[in-house]
């Protein structure tokens, strides 16, 4: 008798998930729009445009100081079952007055909070517990 090799797909014509694999839409879409990158690395391309601006006029101290406040703002925040608005981020950058997209439809936890217990999560995040 001659052994054949079993179809990768079952009799329904659907692909067999065990012998070939899980697939991935994501992996089976096509690139975005041309600038869908650019827009997606401007805030990284301009803060390194104005560090080095300021390196070659103030000296390295300025940028040295305005990455460390930016530090320093990205791990402040509020209480976590609030979100946190990022005015302090915003300011520091120069962004606090431009409206853009995320200003309008990029916060899902607008106008609520999380209903969970203040002192709870505040342990949770110190680790107490």
């Amino acid at each position: 008798m001659e052994s054949k090799l079993m179809d990768s797909s079952s009799y329904t014509g659907l692909p067999n998930k065990l012998c070939q694999g899980l697939t991935s839409v994501k992996s089976t879409l096509t690139t975005g729009h041309i600038l869908e990158k650019s827009e997606q690395t401007f805030i990284e391309k301009n803060d390194r445009f104005h560090h080095h601006m300021a390196r070659s006029v103030l000296g390295i101290q300025a940028p040295l100081k305005l990455q460390t406040e930016l530090q320093i703002a990205n791990k402040l925040g509020r209480l976590p079952c609030l979100p946190s608005s990022r005015l302090m981020v915003d300011v520091l950058r120069g962004t606090n007055e431009d409206i853009s997209f995320d200003d309008i439809l990029n916060n899902p936890y607008e106008f609520g909070e999380r209903q969970i217990d203040p002192h709870l999560a505040m342990d949770k995040q110190d680790r107490l517990f």
